[in-house]
């Protein structure tokens, strides 16, 4: 090969490995940040040894990037590390084997190319011969110099001085650790609860949190495909639901603000309290068991803040939680808060139903059908209890994408990801203790949708109902309906098409106080 292209080759093989991030949003401002970060670490290749620490890590970060990327739609944040350090075999085969294959194929269309950009770096350290070259690798390397001049003088905290720079790629990844380093600083951090303002209503509360089941494929929220929630249709007059808007669009982000009521981004450096202080303030024992190992605060919090904590096996059906359940009604322990974390409509979620249970050719109808029976068999176990008042609440952390938008069930970023049910059960004790409450709760579920067809809550809802069963004050940071009362012009669901494929986020973040962009 002439000498004259090694430098065009290497100029192109290094903007390649920068390029995960226009891979992922193609745009002219990615473009030009792929071209700027590209410069301002073009000093790299001056070396030999830092050319190919370079070519290693960017490769890695790239894979990363897109990994993520492919998976949640999202770039990797402090719930990328969250995932990567608390996950497990299973969990990430899952997440790996349910990806699109239109998904797949991109992700091999940056990886295979960037593969041989790599070696040929390698091969070619130190890859600037070029004179103007060398001069721009030069030109940055005092860039950063004077950045860092700047940052010392200025005094900046390492953190701060990188989330100046977070935009130069792969930075992003590195200011991602520190958010997360700092946040689990506070995960430890219990905070301190006041004794309730009001007696408790409740005897024995279920707190169920779910996982990717949307709200559009909910038979009792109108979903006009199969009967999802036919176990449940029998006691639907003991039952408010809801759809309502989830703050993100993965388990890290949005269970912490299940549980607690507030945003999360980054973590309160004083603790959150969670529904299950609340509970411990009440005089409740708690009772939680999970089956799935949800990185970060959500299980800490679990095992932290109750009496009895139990993680089921790894890739246990959700019907494994019910002995549990029924062993913890049968010790009769009153107040008594239990907590049953699902595995839900998780990816992949053909492997979520019994195969005996598996009564449609839809995967996840299935699985939402497997979920009503769960449901409506806890329910029918606390109805059984005599002279108790019993209240069920359960919401989904957040939905999934439909095939419809690409292929297959997953992650995603579309409304029916950020859609979700929100349920309340109570039985006839706790409705006939508290008649008012219960006639606001039925208003609330009649004027759920605006004229739009948009719901008018979020997920903070559940707190404050949480807030109130257990005689705490509700927050203020329930938004109240901004559009007027009255039936919907637009049916809920929207019709799965096509024209409901587009990126949603955007109206998450009105729609929702702790949405993380």
């Amino acid at each position: 090969m002439s000498t004259r292209w090694v430098p065009v080759l290497s100029v192109l093989a290094w903007l390649w490995l920068f390029a995960p991030v226009l891979w992922m949003w193609p745009s002219s401002r990615s473009a030009l940040e792929t071209v700027v970060s590209s410069l301002l670490l073009l000093f790299c290749l001056l070396w030999r040894r830092s050319t190919r620490a370079a070519v290693v890590i960017l490769l890695l970060a790239g894979c990363s990037f897109l990994g993520y990327f492919f998976a949640v739609r999202s770039a990797p944040d402090e719930f990328f590390w969250y995932s990567v350090l608390g996950s497990n075999p299973t969990e990430a085969w899952e997440y790996a084997s349910s990806y699109r294959l239109k998904d797949s194929a991109l992700l091999l269309g940056w990886l295979l190319p960037a593969i041989a950009a790599a070696l040929y770096l390698w091969h070619a350290a130190p890859a600037l011969q070029n004179r103007w070259m060398r001069r721009l690798a030069w030109l940055g390397l005092v860039v950063w110099a004077l950045w860092i001049t700047v940052s010392l003088v200025k005094g900046y905290s390492i953190t701060k001085a990188i989330a100046r720079v977070e935009n130069v790629y792969p930075l992003t990844m590195v200011k991602a650790y520190m958010d997360y380093h700092g946040n689990s600083q506070s995960l430890y951090t219990i905070p301190k609860v006041p004794t309730p303002v009001a007696p408790p209503m409740v005897d024995v509360l279920l707190v169920v949190l779910g996982e990717s089941s949307s709200a559009h494929r909910w038979s009792l929220l109108g979903y006009q495909g199969n009967d999802t929630n036919a176990p449940l249709q029998s006691v639907r007059d003991q039952m408010v639901v809801l759809p309502v808007t989830t703050n993100g669009n993965n388990t890290g982000k949005t269970l912490p603000v299940l549980m607690t009521g507030q945003r999360m981004h980054p973590l309160p450096a004083e603790g959150a309290a969670t529904y299950l202080d609340w509970a411990g303030a009440a005089g409740f024992h708690r009772d939680s068991m999970t089956n799935q190992m949800a990185a970060g605060f959500v299980n800490l919090a679990l095992r932290q803040r109750s009496e009895k904590f139990l993680q089921l096996q790894d890739g246990s059906l959700d019907g494994a939680l019910t002995q549990h359940f029924s062993h913890s009604l049968a010790k009769g322990q009153q107040p008594l808060l239990i907590t049953l974390h699902m595995y839900g409509s998780h990816p992949r979620v053909e492997r979520r139903t019994p195969s005996q249970d598996a009564r449609w050719t839809d995967p996840y109808d299935n699985s939402i059908l497997y979920t009503s029976a769960l449901l409506a068999d806890w329910i029918q176990q606390l109805d059984a209890l005599p002279q108790v008042r019993a209240a069920v609440v359960y919401a989904s952390d957040h939905g999934q994408d439909f095939p419809v938008c690409g292929g297959s069930y997953t992650h995603g970023i579309t409304r029916s990801t950020y859609e979700v049910p929100l349920m309340l059960w109570a039985n006839q004790a706790l409705r006939q203790a508290n008649p008012e409450w219960w006639s606001n709760l039925q208003h609330m579920q009649s004027s759920a949708v605006d004229a739009q067809g948009i719901p008018r809550y979020n997920t903070l809802q559940m707190a404050d109902w949480l807030r109130t069963l257990l005689g705490q004050p509700t927050s203020e940071q329930q938004a109240e309906p901004v559009s007027p009362a009255g039936s919907a012009s637009n049916p809920y669901p929207p019709q799965e098409n096509s024209a409901n494929c587009s990126n949603w986020n955007d109206r998450v973040q009105t729609l929702h106080p702790a949405a993380v962009r």
